[in-house]
């Protein structure tokens, strides 16, 4: 009952933390559109109706002042039509001259909008496109071992990165993926991930046992425990717990050690299990890193796969945390430029032009 009170109270503050942030957009929008038509109104009388006013006013002003002298009437009337002519000449061209100036604004809004409608339809044809792919992906339930076949990855622009990639790693044999920025080795990463398609060859990845830690880990609506346990509830989480056969420890103590194994600890003392603030404005990318490093541990999966994970930490605390996860059997795939990450792992990867070389060589220790 407790437990349905607190999940209760977690739903109810997340809708009223998206309530407020729609009220705050739609208070600015609504700002923003006044604005606009404030100045629209401003600018059309500017530059269209107060150059007109005034030339009519400077004409009229020109006539009242000499309509008794009847000598000079035909000149008067040149001479305030010329008078007129002239403003007219005048206004009109700072009006066009404006007009020019406006034209630069309308063709970046045009451009703007023809550039989204362009990769739109580019993107609906590379999504009509891998619809109609055949998958080179292959999950296999008991499989132990993620397996690269002739595996070419390839950018959604279809740049090559990697060609004909072939590498198998098995369970206590952790990979280590180097190379130069701009090599590719955070879309070997995609691939896995299954956010780009295998080209050509074959992948063959467990169905589960894989856990993603990416560079900068998600922070959901929640509790401290909350960001622990993603994506499971408390109760699925504690569900996990009892099916591991781990019923002397409480789901609350289990995840405190985890916190002190990654030395995290000082946040439960500080916020407490059932605070939820906005965890990614308050935690440093080093501490949300950590924090994703504690989820891994908590879900302890067969394979994590890590891409950079911990490059916001010192070199020290990566250490532990490659340790602990060594420890606890995790196989590990890994990408860093980090050196101190070596001795953890069984195969170096090398991507090295990020033109479609690259070099697999095992690790010696």
């Amino acid at each position: 009952m407790l437990s349905q009170l607190l999940s209760l109270v977690v739903d109810q503050g997340k809708e009223l933390w998206v309530e407020a942030k729609f009220a705050t957009l739609l208070n600015h929008s609504k700002i923003l559109l006044r604005k606009r038509w404030l100045y629209g109104i401003f600018d059309d009388f500017v530059t269209k109706q107060l150059p007109h006013n005034v030339t009519w006013g400077l004409s009229l002003l020109y006539a009242l002042e000499h309509k008794g002298d009847r000598a000079l009437t035909s000149t008067q009337g040149e001479l305030a039509h010329a008078l007129r002519f002239l403003a007219s000449v005048v206004s009109q061209s700072f009006i066009a001259f404006g007009d020019i100036l406006e034209l630069h604004k309308k063709f970046l809004e045009l451009s703007g909008g023809v550039n989204r409608i362009f990769e739109l339809e580019e993107l609906l044809k590379a999504s009509q496109s891998n619809a109609v792919m055949p998958s080179n992906v292959i999950s296999v339930p008991s499989e132990e071992t993620i397996s690269f076949r002739n595996v070419d990855i390839v950018t959604p622009s279809q740049k090559l990165l990697a060609s004909q990639l072939s590498c198998d790693v098995s369970q206590g044999k952790s990979l280590l993926v180097t190379g130069p920025n701009g090599s590719g080795k955070s879309s070997i990463f995609r691939v896995l991930q299954s956010l780009w398609p295998v080209a050509s060859g074959r992948l063959t990845v467990p169905s589960e046992g894989i856990f993603h830690v990416p560079q900068r880990p998600y922070t959901c609506l929640g509790t401290l425990r909350d960001q622990i346990i993603y994506p499971l509830s408390r109760e699925e989480a504690e569900l996990k717990m009892a099916k591991t056969g781990d019923r002397s420890t409480s789901l609350d103590d289990h995840l405190r050690t985890i916190l002190e194994n990654v030395r995290l600890v000082y946040l439960l003392e500080r916020e407490g299990w059932d605070a939820t603030p906005n965890w990614e404005d308050i935690l440093s990318l080093g501490e949300q890193q950590r924090l994703g490093m504690a989820r891994l541990f908590f879900h302890s999966p067969k394979f994590g796969i890590l891409d950079e994970c911990t490059n916001a930490t010192s070199v020290d605390v990566e250490e532990h945390l490659y340790r602990l996860a060594t420890d606890m059997g995790i196989t590990v795939v890994t990408s860093s430029q980090r050196p101190a990450l070596i001795p953890f792992h069984s195969l170096e990867l090398k991507l090295i032009d990020g033109e479609g070389k690259w070099e697999l060589c095992a690790i010696n220790h």
